[in-house]
């Protein structure tokens, strides 16, 4: 049997870092509670990473990267396979949500507590760095799929599209608790199925016209 690699000192601040914030969150984490973890020296991470914030691009970078390739790749699929003709919201919301479905599991719950528990300024910095390119990407493909809906509508109904998609992914086992142990949460490929009919159909419903 070949002996498994020892981790390295880089890769250990990365997983600490991950773990800590996804559980506790950026600004509650200390570099004393990663470097604990981590079982490092603090002289280490200043070494690979220089700032906190340098560490925490490194760790959402890490994991985004490769989701966010992921993402564009199902979409130039599917633009490919339909050519010029709208793609169906319920396949556009399959090409971007499934990548993150499908990762580590402290990811999704790592990006919900960035996207709604952080400071405003943390949360833009890791925006406008590795996820408002891909967001840019799907834009144009979401506005020809909604063509019955104004850009204002188009982008309050992703907001409420995220905040379904943060239930999945915080996974807090609340429908035990609701139901009080009569349901039991489904698996992650039946709750992103689930998901991706009920905001379709949200999608799909008459735009509100002036209302807003």
């Amino acid at each position: 049997m070949t002996a498994l690699a020892p981790i390295s000192t880089k890769d250990r601040i990365l997983d600490a870092a991950e773990l800590l914030f996804a559980n506790d969150g950026f600004e509650a984490t200390s570099l004393r509670a990663i470097t604990a973890e981590a079982g490092v020296n603090l002289a280490s991470v200043n070494y690979h990473f220089q700032s906190k914030d340098a560490l925490l691009h490194a760790v959402v970078a890490r994991r985004a990267g490769p989701i966010n390739q992921r993402r564009i790749e199902a979409l130039q699929q599917l633009e490919e396979k339909l050519r010029n003709e709208p793609i169906p919201i319920d396949e556009l919301l399959e090409a971007f949500f499934r990548p993150v479905t499908e990762c580590n599991v402290l990811v999704p719950r790592m990006m919900v507590r960035f996207h709604y528990l952080e400071a405003r300024e943390t949360f833009r910095a890791i925006y406008e760095t590795h996820f408002k390119p891909v967001a840019n990407r799907f834009a144009p493909a979401l506005r020809k799929a909604l063509p019955h809906l104004k850009p204002e509508e188009a982008f309050l109904r992703m907001q409420f599209t995220m905040g379904a998609f943060a239930q999945l992914a915080a996974g807090s086992g609340t429908m035990e608790v609701v139901s009080e142990g009569r349901m039991h949460a489904p698996t992650r490929e039946e709750a992103l199925r689930q998901l991706i009919q009920f905001t379709a159909a949200g999608f799909r419903a008459p735009s509100l016209g002036a209302g807003l």
